[in-house]
């Protein structure tokens, strides 16, 4: 149990450098393209910090337990929105009334309702898998689209001065990879020790589990905050997160043809509830502040207790 408890540590220590890594090498990058912080966030760090529910997905269903994998990216979608977004929301206040941003909410409940008629649907296979390619096609040729649109404007009036190296790369990769090591050490310590404590594989797999996966998110944001960087870094990681983790991880299972056994009612009706509330605050012009993230936090307990009982 020592042992378990110390791994457990490593991992938080090996995710905050990670996540510090990433999350500077990132900015210089995107700073170098001329991108805003948003589709930093959404591309860039989104893509990085959804590496861990990818990795553990496709291990979970090639190993025969694809119920891990679906409590994983759906557990991870709720924990990225309600526990990260809730805990940053009463850190600091999240401008979300820019025109992108707004977008980006439209986006997200587009993928949201997605997700729930696959679970719906019953099972993961080549019509999800495809639906899912069209999804992400389209929110990948759009986020492109915008990234030159703003590297126009951003030469146009600036001089690009930030430079890009071998060290920036590396770095930049090097946290990925402590990101990843860290969210595999964090799932396999904390599995170690609920069992250790009794706790059922169920309640493992659809929190632990989940909660590890968007650890490097949470990670992420709290160092956003703590820094004081552009709110629309935490926005874009977490909206661009919960993309990845829909569109490209659970889309890339459905060559495994999964059936869909669990009841997810109260975790669709909670992401939709999310995904509109978030909308409804950026049309009448609010930004997500302190009340939201409390309400965020609570939502979490409630579908923790709910998981739990």
């Amino acid at each position: 149990m020592l042992l378990q408890a110390c791994l457990l540590i490593l991992s938080i220590v090996v995710l905050y450098y990670g996540a510090e890594f990433a999350l500077d090498s990132a900015e210089i990058v995107g700073r170098f393209f001329g991108l805003s912080p948003l589709v930093i966030g959404l591309l860039i760090v989104g893509f990085g910090t959804s590496l861990p529910e990818f990795f553990v997905s496709q291990l979970a269903c090639w190993r025969g337990h694809p119920e891990i994998a679906l409590g994983n990216i759906v557990g991870s979608n709720i924990a990225n929105l309600f526990l990260i977004l809730g805990i940053s929301g009463t850190l600091t206040t999240l401008f979300i009334l820019r025109r992108e941003i707004t977008i980006q909410f439209f986006i997200h409940i587009i993928l949201t309702a997605i997700l729930i008629g696959v679970l719906l649907y019953g099972k993961l296979d080549l019509i999800t898998f495809s639906i899912m390619v069209v999804f992400f096609g389209g929110y990948l040729w759009h986020t492109f689209h915008e990234m030159k649109k703003q590297r126009e404007h951003y030469t146009e009036e600036h001089d690009v001065e930030e430079k890009i190296d071998f060290k920036i790369v590396a770095k930049l990769i090097l946290g990925f990879a402590l990101l990843y090591g860290g969210g595999e050490l964090l799932v396999s310590s904390g599995t170690a020790l609920g069992k250790i404590f009794g706790i059922s594989s169920y309640i493992i797999s659809a929190i632990f589990i989940a909660f590890g996966t968007s650890f490097p998110e949470l990670v992420t944001a709290l160092i956003a905050c703590l820094k004081k960087k552009n709110t629309d870094l935490i926005t874009g990681n977490i909206i661009g997160s919960n993309i990845f983790n829909v569109a490209f991880v659970l889309g890339g299972l459905g060559f495994y043809n999964v059936k869909i056994e669990q009841n997810f009612h109260v975790e669709m009706y909670l992401l939709g509830a999310a995904a509109i509330f978030l909308m409804l605050l950026a049309l009448i012009k609010k930004n997500f502040g302190r009340p939201a993230g409390i309400l965020f936090l609570a939502s979490y307990g409630f579908v923790v207790f709910h998981w739990i009982s």
